[in-house]
């Protein structure tokens, strides 16, 4: 399948360090669906509600292969990292939000607050692919939400239904004073306190 190559090529960010591999963080089990059996929701102040399979999702929808860096809020980049999906925009255009902000929701039961602007990005994506082979479990599968110009928490797992709503409300780590925003290029990485992280490591 040809999809559509959209690269993320930008100054490296303040005070990220390169990495070899990823940290994988979860704060809850990580659940066990299967890509046929998954279903996106765009839902909340739309104008027209969304559930869409996954699997029709990669089949009727036009595709993408992000090439983008990672960048966790602890320090640590992944240089490129290739995705391959959905652009979230194609959703919202069919959905046709009006509120200003959203709670993107893991279907784990995480969630993480963006602005309503970086979920109509061209490099923000709903992946089903990593690097060449099916999105493992430990990085999100069946879906994961990946928004490269925000901190990697934002790019939430097992990734399930936008909730558009119409004031900024916090998610899992924003809750602990982490950023609404989360910009990687402002270094906003907290809205107050320095809060510690409370996910349990999985794996390199």
């Amino acid at each position: 399948m040809q999809c559509q190559e959209i690269k993320v090529e930008r100054p490296w960010p303040p005070n990220q360090v390169k990495a070899h591999r990823f940290v994988v963080y979860d704060v809850f089990e990580p659940p066990d669906v299967g890509f046929d059996q998954h279903i996106i929701r765009v839902v909340g102040r739309v104008e027209k509600p969304l559930e869409i399979p996954l699997k029709e999702l990669a089949s009727k929808y036009p595709c993408v292969d992000l090439v983008a860096p990672f960048h966790c809020v602890t320090g640590w980049s992944v240089e490129k990292v290739v995705w391959r999906g959905v652009q979230v925009k194609a959703l919202l255009e069919e959905a046709r939000p009006y509120g200003p902000y959203a709670l993107a929701w893991g279907i784990d039961g995480y969630s993480a607050s963006l602005p309503i602007e970086a979920l109509w990005e061209e490099n923000t994506i709903i992946a089903w692919t990593m690097n060449g082979e099916p999105l493992p479990k430990k990085h999100g599968a069946p879906a994961r939400l990946v928004v490269p110009t925000r901190y990697a928490w934002k790019s939430v797992k097992y990734f399930g239904a936008l909730e558009v709503v119409d004031d900024p409300v916090p998610g899992y780590w924003e809750m602990s004073g982490y950023s609404l925003n989360a910009d990687p290029w402002r270094e906003e990485r907290f809205d107050f306190g320095r809060p510690q992280m409370r996910g349990r490591r999985v794996t390199f």
